[in-house]
């Protein structure tokens, strides 16, 4: 390689060995590697849902490269928190625990591999790191100190190989520390681990343990509960597992039954104002507030055993979200910018400052055979107030009549005044029953595949939306879902008749129509599909109706102005994709891939570019999106970065065609496609 050659750049680089391999492989060898797959496929999603790449999987190693440092260290604790939760079900001689290094860092890319510096740190991070550990350099812990709400513990300076003076390593404290775990280290190193505790801490440990003593026998003093919250404010107790946000008021029964009555609801009075440092500030939003009241619903958390259970409180939080949406007087963060805090701990302060919101509503859910607990609370943001919190125990077939009941009570909370008929749902009457609900699971785990955009992906969604027909082919959802899937095989090319395939998608989106008009996905599908038929304005149309019947919809209004922006009407696209960015700051990347692009045509250079690299942010691979930069680039003078922005779009497709580009992109202005295809050929593709 030549030095012209060489392609560096700045990455986040996380590196990954298994505690112990040898020592497991020589154990029990087929067993070992059975698990070692298992968990390299959950780390490759999870790298993939964090923006990340996945650079190489050799042996026991996991590599991988992300443009966002944050991104990179929220993804090594979920991997954790992940695999810890998979090895607690095994038997502890086949347990399996990543050590992970993290490291920001210059890197020489050469055929998609990763050399350098900044890979060596990394692997040097890696091999401080405890068995589910992690361990982060200093440049790291500077980038993440005041965005991620964790703790650190700094352990001094280490030397690497090959690299002139020491680094700087902090273990992150994925979960509470423990005085133990502390001890533990202060032991190694010979201190007198007990001298060095502060008097205070010694009295706090002590109320500690004797609480903790008289929490253990408490259930022997009573057997039934006992009412000792003061009128005046809410007792806030924990839940058996950590909210995304701060703990429910929650009272959770043993995960094997569920004994309270059906019918019973438990109401939570007002608590009093939090201290100043824990409530949101209007100044430091990142947006202003808007003018009617607004609202986030976090993801429910699922209180149940069972995993699979997971689509289901993500179920019961998007229709409560569906529900609100429907509110003509009320602002409603979409599921994405929510979901997005899916797993994560986050202060409800941080929900708000970084949404613009005042309200923000949590729970739990928790299903045990036909029965089902709902948990909910509602925060005032900007005072800290739990202004409305109550749990429900009803049967499944009581659900989206208490799913309209807590929708209710959120909106006479916040003095939002409607009628019980302005927020029936407009997909409840299809999950109802038993059957209906184990339906929607699968509609929805169809739906986290088709995001994925690959075609595997796209198989699975299939076989999973098919299945979900066979068991309701009264359900639109599942049509509407299977057009997507079909589109997915338009625009991937896993197809032999294009043409064919795309009029199937338009098939059955109209189909799911004729069995239901109020519903909005198929709408928005349809406009989007149009777009590539170029009948622009049955497109307009169709994305006219998506925002009708879903006005607080993210996605609805990003549909409508890709519609508009294919006819050429970009000066209508934009208002509209920036509204969707507004109720979904986390939107998806071809939001900004299309927001981009609208500016592009009305000679924002600037502001394209920077819509073009926050899409790239959050899908380094989007071949869109390179385009749309590479392109960008050439119209501005900018010829360097055009040609590294043609080097990526290689990358990522090496038979990649400016011809095939030109004739498959849906501009009805011919002189729009031209302006990209001559500044992409400029830039040296052919």
């Amino acid at each position: 390689m030549t030095t012209q050659e060489v392609k560096r750049k700045l990455a986040a680089i996380l590196s990954a060995d298994v505690k112990g391999y040898h020592r497991l492989i020589a154990k029990d060898e087929a067993g070992t590697l059975q698990t070692l797959n298992t968990y390299k496929e959950v780390m490759a999603n999870l790298i993939r849902d964090h923006r990340g790449r996945v650079v190489d999987t050799r042996g026991d190693n996991v590599l991988a490269e992300f443009v966002s440092v944050v991104d990179a260290v929220e993804c090594g604790i979920e991997i954790q928190r992940e695999l810890r939760a998979r090895n607690d079900k095994l038997p502890l001689p086949h347990k399996m625990e990543f050590r992970i290094g993290i490291n920001l860092g210059d890197v020489i890319e050469e055929e998609n591999k990763i050399f350098g510096d900044g890979v060596n740190i990394a692997t040097r991070l890696q091999s401080l790191a405890d068995g589910g550990g992690l361990c982060i350099s200093g440049t790291v812990y500077e980038h993440i100190k005041n965005k991620l709400t964790l703790r650190y513990e700094y352990l001094g300076k280490q030397k690497v190989k090959n690299i002139v003076g020491a680094v700087k390593v902090y273990r992150v404290m994925i979960e509470p520390e423990t005085m133990g775990s502390v001890v533990s280290r202060w032991k190694r190193a010979g201190v007198n681990y007990w001298e060095r505790v502060h008097p205070a801490f010694k009295i706090l440990v002590a109320l500690v343990a004797a609480g903790n003593a008289l929490w253990q026998i408490y259930p022997r003093i009573s057997k039934s509960p006992v009412d000792v919250t003061p009128k005046e404010k809410v007792v806030i107790s924990l839940s058996e597992k950590p909210s995304a946000t701060a703990p429910l008021s929650a009272e959770v029964a043993p995960k094997e039954k569920i004994a309270v009555p059906k019918s019973e609801k438990v109401s939570k009075t007002v608590t009093p104002p939090h201290a100043k440092e824990d409530v949101a500030s209007k100044d430091k939003m990142a947006f202003p507030l808007p003018d009617v009241p607004s609202i986030a619903v976090m993801p429910f958390v699922n209180m149940s055993e069972d995993p699979k259970q997971e689509f289901f409180s993500d179920g019961i939080t998007e229709e409560i979200i569906t529900a609100l949406s429907k509110v003509p007087r009320l602002f409603v963060i979409s599921r994405q910018s929510t979901f997005f805090y899916k797993g994560k701990t986050v202060k409800v302060k941080q929900v708000a400052e970084d949404l613009g919101v005042q309200y923000v509503l949590e729970g739990s859910v928790q299903r045990s055979a036909d029965h089902i607990r709902i948990n909910g609370q509602l925060i005032d943001a900007l005072t800290g107030r739990h202004i409305w919190a109550e749990r429900y125990d009803r049967d499944l077939t009581d659900l989206f009549a208490l799913q309209d009941e807590i929708t209710m009570k959120i909106l006479r909370a916040i003095r939002v005044k409607l009628t019980e008929g302005e927020i029936s749902s407009a997909y409840s009457k299809y999950y109802r029953g038993k059957q209906g609900f184990d339906c929607s699971l699968k509609l929805m785990e169809a739906f986290k595949y088709i995001n994925r955009y690959t075609i595997e992906d796209n198989n699975v969604a299939r076989r999973l939306t098919e299945e979900a027909i066979s068991i309701c082919p009264e359900n639109p959802v599942g049509y509407s879902l299977l057009a997507l899937v079909y589109h997915g095989d338009f625009v991937l090319g896993n197809t032999r008749s294009p043409r064919e395939t795309l009029e199937k998608a338009i098939e059955l989106a109209q189909k799911a129509i004729a069995m239901d008009d109020s519903l909005p996905a198929p709408h928005m599908s349809l406009s989007f599909f149009y777009c590539f038929k170029r009948e622009y304005d049955k497109a307009i149309a169709e994305g006219e109706r998506g925002v009708a019947l879903y006005p607080s919809g993210s996605e609805a209004y990003g549909a409508y102005g890709a519609a508009l922006l294919f006819a050429c009407r970009p000066e209508e696209a934009i208002p509209l994709l920036q509204k969707a960015i507004r109720l979904n700051p986390n939107a998806n990347p071809i939001t900004f891939v299309n927001f981009g692009y609208a500016l592009l045509m009305t000679d924002r250079f600037e502001e394209a570019v920077s819509a073009f690299k926050k899409a790239l942010q959050r899908a380094p691979d989007h071949l869109i999106a390179h385009i749309g930069l590479g392109s960008t680039y050439g119209l501005i003078g900018r010829e360097k970065e055009a040609r590294a922005e043609a080097e990526e779009i290689l990358r990522i497709n090496p038979k990649f065609s400016v011809d095939y580009y030109a004739k498959t992109t849906p501009y009805k202005d011919p002189s729009e496609i031209d302006k990209i295809a001559d500044a992409l050929r400029k830039a040296g593709l052919k």
